[in-house]
């Protein structure tokens, strides 16, 4: 069957192929909106971008959804530096939690196989001029929380619990588990 990936992020891709190199790329192009807990929100979404990408496509699709939350309050990409600054000032000393939703989906049986991996990581204290200093690169653009853990925002993090991977948007682990549910087994 082939495996395509319901998603634009290179990120996600490049975590992927650390598996496979047989997959194939295919945005959903969905819009990111979803009601509830954060929990069910990155969970229905990362299934509506799977489905969204099986009405065109048969295989088994991955889809994901990823959000950083602080005291139950979601933050997802920063539209602006002015967003992206006001998530780092709000992340500035403090632990928060990443939340990746996975949905593994069969197009032959219509199978869904879901999950909600959560990775804690704390941030030490941050002036102003690394916040300027770090929108200046603009990594900050089209990351959950306006940061990419794999770049320069790496030395804010003083600690992490968790899959690294999750924080970068694609717990592999996980994802590992859910294709091997799914009937397809990658390590094998």
């Amino acid at each position: 069957m082939q495996l395509i990936l319901a998603s634009a992020s290179p990120r996600r891709s490049e975590i992927l192929s650390r598996i496979t190199d047989k997959f194939k790329i295919v945005p959903s192009n969905i819009i990111e909106r979803a009601d509830g807990p954060p929990e069910e929100q990155v969970l229905a979404l990362a299934e509506g971008k799977a489905r969204a990408v099986a009405t065109d496509h048969a295989g088994v699709i991955i889809g994901a959804d990823t959000v950083v939350v602080i005291d139950g309050r979601i933050l997802g990409k920063p539209h602006s530096r002015d967003q992206g600054q006001e998530m780092l000032q709000v992340l500035s000393g403090r632990g928060h939690d990443v939340l990746t939703g996975l949905c593994v989906l069969r197009t032959d049986d219509n199978s869904a196989y879901r999950w909600c991996e959560k990775t804690k990581v704390w941030f030490r204290d941050l002036t102003e001029s690394e916040v300027q200093h770090y929108l200046n690169t603009q990594e900050y653009l089209d990351k959950a929380g306006g940061y990419a853990i794999q770049g320069l925002a790496a030395v804010f993090v003083t600690g992490i619990n968790g899959d690294y991977f999750n924080v970068m948007g694609l717990p592999l682990c996980r994802l590992v588990l859910l294709l091997r549910k799914a009937g397809l087994d990658l390590l094998a």
